[in-house]
């Protein structure tokens, strides 16, 4: 009997020194006091329909490595569509005990990815410790409010708008003091 012990405790400790590390993808969890960070689109309301969440590895030198599956946001009730449906994140090439930093970002499903969404935001950096037997919770992870990015033909009008608007100014200054 002590020997079966023995062999399942050098087993389940082999599995844990060679197991790669997972992360559960939830933006809430238990009563909101562990995890509670929900997504809001500019308008107020919850993310919901049409928008999709992921998770980016921060690497060290600051360039982000998405993470896949993403997901989507629930639809139940209003209450629940600022929360991301739940999705557990395999993390290749990690190790049980690794520090990650990771940061959510969420975008119009239909643009294809965050860089092309019009309607995006992104959370902050928080650090999880990898655990090979379970997933780890997203604890300190923050919620946000997506913003609205102008298209560049706009961004480009507004600052050619903007530049005559202050030349014009100018002019008139001028005009005004012989």
């Amino acid at each position: 009997m002590n020997r079966l012990i023995f062999n399942w405790l050098c087993l389940l400790g082999c599995m844990e020194a060679s197991a790669q590390g997972y992360i559960d993808f939830k933006t809430y969890v238990g009563d909101g006091r562990e995890v509670n960070a929900p997504v809001f689109r500019p308008d107020g309301s919850g993310a919901g329909t049409g928008f999709t969440a992921g998770l980016f590895l921060v690497r060290a030198e600051g360039s982000l490595e998405p993470l896949f599956p993403t997901t989507t946001f629930k639809t139940s009730s209003p209450q629940w569509t600022p929360y991301v449906r739940d999705v557990p994140i395999f993390l290749p090439g990690t190790w049980s005990g690794d520090v990650v930093t990771v940061r959510m970002r969420a975008w119009e499903t239909a643009a294809g990815s965050y860089e092309t969404g019009l309607i995006r935001g992104e959370s902050n950096d928080i650090q999880v410790r990898l655990h090979a037997g379970f997933p780890m919770p997203l604890i300190g992870l923050q919620g946000f409010t997506m913003v609205l990015v102008p298209e560049p033909r706009s961004g480009v009008l507004l600052t050619l708008g903007g530049g005559l608007w202050l030349l014009a100014a100018r002019r008139r200054t001028e005009s005004n003091h012989p």
